[in-house]
């Protein structure tokens, strides 16, 4: 029997102007009623996911989220930490070191900060993105506090060099290295993705893998997809993801998590 849910966002819960849809929204909130476990699992820090917890009410005592594509476990409503896994700065030094011999922009994320490392200080897409969420501070690598928790680096150029350097780092570092979309390459602690992530999660609850339906759209939910009891891939996933998912929906843009645990569900 299922009982719980885990949910990319982007490209996956969320349409392409990042909302949720109307269906989306109502079949979630249906089965959240029901007792389903209801878990955002995403790459953005807890405070760029809150509009959307709140939005699907996911706020109660006993609701929880996926952060840093992992690093972060927590309650929603206390924000309480069930785990959490980070490095130091100077941890992710080599990477700094290449990236800035290949003239590439790079980011280090903290739980409310980023530190930002620009080849171009007028262009910073990863801003745009996560601005409203966490706070820019241009800098130097040096004069980031040696002792600040570091979730992950994040990379971002043209998805072939993108590619490139993500098999360069693998070749030669101990981190995951994953994408959340074509052109945003991510750093990670070797032990953090979205399925470790949910399966602290799971044991907190006591729920079994089995139990459990996962959607995405990206390299990033590669662990989760083949981790879930019933792996779902957006028909609008990378061909990877297609691979390994048990089952196939619609797009972000048609309502597919919505038209699968309708179906799945008899709503």
């Amino acid at each position: 029997m299922i009982k719980a849910i885990a949910l990319d966002m982007d490209n996956t819960l969320l349409n392409n102007a990042k909302k949720i849809s109307f269906k989306n929204q109502m079949i979630l909130k249906k089965l959240h009623q029901r007792g389903l476990k209801i878990i955002l699992c995403s790459g953005r820090p807890i405070d760029g996911i809150y509009p959307y917890l709140e939005e699907l009410g996911l706020l109660k005592p006993h609701d929880a989220c996926i952060c840093f594509n992992g690093g972060l476990v927590a309650l929603t409503a206390s924000k309480q930490k069930i785990a959490t896994t980070t490095l130091l700065p100077n941890d992710f030094r080599p990477i700094f070191d290449l990236t800035k011999k290949e003239h590439f922009s790079f980011y280090l994320v903290s739980e409310h900060k980023v530190y930002a490392m620009l080849q171009d200080p007028n262009v910073s897409p990863y801003e745009e993105q996560m601005g409203k969420y966490l706070s820019f501070i241009n800098t130097k690598f040096d004069q980031i506090p040696p002792r600040t928790p570091i979730y992950k680096a994040v990379i971002i150029d043209t998805p072939v060099k993108i590619a490139e350097l993500g098999k360069q780092i693998k070749k030669t570092h101990c981190f995951h290295v994953t994408r959340s979309r074509s052109t945003f390459l991510e750093i990670l602690p070797l032990q953090v993705n979205k399925a470790n992530g949910l399966k602290a999660l799971l044991n907190y609850f006591k729920i079994k893998n089995s139990e459990l339906i996962a959607f995405g759209d990206e390299a990033n939910d590669q662990e989760m997809i083949q981790y879930a009891g019933i792996g779902v891939a957006m028909a609008n996933a990378i061909p990877e993801l297609k691979k390994i998912a048990n089952q196939i929906t619609s797009t972000n843009e048609e309502d597919g998590v919505a038209n699968f645990l309708k179906k799945y569900f008899k709503i």
